[in-house]
């Protein structure tokens, strides 16, 4: 089963849990299988119920059958369409924050690796995150599942072009750093004390050259063992951490 044009589905307890909790959007019902365990399913139902959404119990057989290869965890959401920010709304969202970190999303082409990375920004710390309308993996079911819940909460603007977006971030204050394996700087030793865009590039390759050269600074994540590069969210993961570690 299909999500109608005005909503979405958002499968998994933690997905789910978050999206009703912000009530930023609305949510026209739940869909659980029967036999669910407990503990875990009763407090969704409950603030479910509390926001007068309404819950459909279906067979396991026939849950499955319904949403067949989704990691669902037995539940599934429908909920209105995720109205998409623009970059001003981003830097309204993100100007009360002395030294912002936002990460810029080069044409991530998995959407599992999209929302592992969505994740990855929002439990470290940064303020929001900038995707491209094409050529990218989109904010689908598969995403939000990843993100755990941080696509409701993380600001996220979509913007036609990034080399534009990045030198309007430029044009407001914050410095532009791209991650890229050939980068003078060990992302360890570098100041991140500073309005900052992070600009991570797809897993193929990496940051295209017009962006890159739009960047004040390129850094890398040095490498110790044998394989040459890590996946597009463990690399944000390890940047994130660092740059939020080092920001005062």
């Amino acid at each position: 089963m299909t999500a109608s044009p005005k909503t979405e589905m958002i499968m998994g307890l933690h997905p789910v849990r978050k999206a009703l909790e912000s009530g930023n959007r609305a949510c026209e019902k739940l869909v659980v299988a029967s036999g669910s365990p407990k503990n875990r399913l009763h407090p969704i139902l409950d603030l479910a119920r509390k926001k007068g959404v309404p819950v459909e119990t279906l067979s396991p057989s026939v849950f499955q059958k319904r949403y067949k290869d989704k990691n669902n965890q037995n539940l599934v959401g429908y909920f209105a369409v995720r109205r998409s920010q623009n970059l001003e709304e981003l830097l309204e969202a993100t100007s009360h924050y002395k030294n912002p970190i936002v990460v810029i999303l080069d044409e991530i082409q998995d959407p599992q690796n999209l929302g592992a990375v969505l994740r990855s920004a929002e439990v470290l710390g940064l303020q929001g995150a900038i995707i491209p309308n094409r050529r990218a993996a989109p904010l689908n079911a598969t995403a939000a599942k990843c993100a755990s819940g941080a696509l409701e909460i993380l600001p996220v603007a979509t913007v036609t072009n990034l080399v534009r977006a990045a030198e309007e971030l430029k044009e407001n204050g914050y410095w532009v750093v791209g991650l890229d394996p050939e980068g003078p700087t060990d992302c360890g030793s570098f100041e991140f004390n500073f309005p900052l865009a992070l600009v991570l590039g797809g897993e193929a390759k990496g940051i295209r050259p017009l962006l890159k050269k739009t960047c004040d600074a390129t850094i890398k994540i040095p490498m110790q063992g044998q394989v040459e590069s890590l996946n597009a969210s463990a690399a944000a993961a390890i940047v994130f951490y660092e740059a939020c570690g080092k920001r005062k």
